[in-house]
């Protein structure tokens, strides 16, 4: 299938391909719950380790996932010393979802972190499947989805981290964006850099679309408005530490001590010098491994689909590729997470289902590696082995 045809809008509302897009998904997390399962069967934990809770499914809740129950339960703290790790770092909208489901249903923190996630990870394979459906046509958009649903990084679909969220919003904004809908889609860009600081590369996408169509709608009236929406998730978060901290870059100044003490400046300078692609790990397939191998796959995904995709969704890829990238791979992690941080990024996993669908064992045999990734990922990331 040739991705540079456009496909029209599909006439055929049918269920059907939608069915089987979830039917593909659910697939991928009964793999995730077979990690789950073997991981507390067979693999050990400390016994200092902080646990949501005793269910197999609360495995799910690891890593960042403490400080998401953290701020859910207790709000935002801060002692004023930005060398320890605090919970200032992390972005709001997902575990204030969360505390307000607890509140309103009565369900426990843990299990409403995980009903959030996971109620976003579903919604958002259907809206990216109507997305990449509109765009390519049905198959492509299942190939896409299935690539997306195995990635070794897509446990974080299901787990208590801001990514499930994150996708449904970005998949959210680019259908509003393709029907020029243009507050609808500032909006949900607003909502996805509350999310997450991956959301502000939306910023960029909503102006180059709003320019490119200045004929058909009006630019100038509209700039303003979009722009502060857009951007309202970074803008609002700062202005409510300032009033709580008195600091409102308290969030950017926290992240050193999460990399061992590497200031921004200090990463964006060693990312500059290229200095994480000589700190690769290129000579094994494991989760640490992986990150590298992958990296350099994004890169030449975004390659390929220069001038196969809406200039738009590879302006999306490289920012999102870039940004964390230049403000965090100069550290001490590395490519180590950036599967994690590229799991929102569907329009590799478009490139990559239009490859695939000229070689299919091929894309088989990809998905089929996926799969044992994500199970082996799953394991180690419920056992706090691996971090995502």
């Amino acid at each position: 299938m040739d991705m540079e045809m456009r496909y029209p809008h599909c006439k055929d509302h049918s269920w059907l391909p939608y069915f089987w897009a979830i039917l593909i998904f659910l697939c991928s997390r009964l793999v995730v719950a077979l990690g789950l399962v073997f991981s507390q069967k067979y693999m050990p934990i400390a016994t200092d380790v902080w646990s949501a809770g005793p269910l197999w499914y609360h495995q799910l809740l690891q890593w960042d996932s403490e400080w998401y129950f953290r701020i859910a339960t207790a709000g935002y703290q801060y002692n004023g010393d930005p060398t320890i790790p605090q919970n200032i770092v992390f972005y709001p909208l997902y575990p204030m979802l969360a505390r307000g489901l607890a509140t309103i249903s009565g369900l426990a923190p843990s299990d409403a972190l995980l009903l959030v996630s996971n109620v976003a990870g579903l919604l958002a394979v259907v809206v990216l499947f109507k997305l990449v459906r509109e765009e390519f046509g049905d198959q492509l958009a299942l190939a896409a989805t299935a690539l997306l649903s195995f990635f070794p990084a897509s446990v974080l679909l299901s787990a208590g981290y801001t990514e499930p969220l994150e996708l449904l919003l970005t998949a959210s904004f680019f259908l509003a964006v393709k029907r020029q809908q243009y507050l609808p889609a500032a909006l949900f860009a607003g909502l996805a850099v509350a999310d997450r600081s991956a959301g502000i590369v939306l910023l960029p996408v909503l102006l180059w679309e709003m320019w490119l169509n200045r004929d058909q709608k009006p630019l100038f009236p509209a700039l303003i408005p979009c722009v502060l929406i857009a951007t309202s998730g970074l803008w609002l978060f700062m202005i409510y530490l300032w009033c709580l901290f008195g600091d409102p870059f308290v969030f950017s100044e926290g992240q050193a001590a999460f990399h061992q003490g590497t200031t921004l400046a200090t990463r964006l300078v060693a990312a500059l010098k290229l200095e994480p692609f000589t700190r690769m790990i290129l000579n094994d397939w494991n989760p640490w491994g992986q990150g590298s191998w992958l990296t350099l796959l994004f890169i030449v995904l975004i390659v390929v689909g220069w001038s196969r995709l809406r200039f738009s969704w590879t302006l999306f890829a490289v920012g999102t590729l870039l940004l964390p990238y230049l403000t965090l791979s100069g550290g001490p992690a590395g490519f180590v997470s950036m599967s994690r941080f590229n799991l929102v990024s569907f329009p590799l996993f478009v490139v990559l289902a239009g490859v695939g669908l000229r070689v299919r064992w091929l894309l088989l045999g990809v998905i089929g590696l996926f799969s044992a990734s994500l199970f082996m990922g799953t394991a180690l990331f419920a056992r706090r082995i691996w971090i995502g």
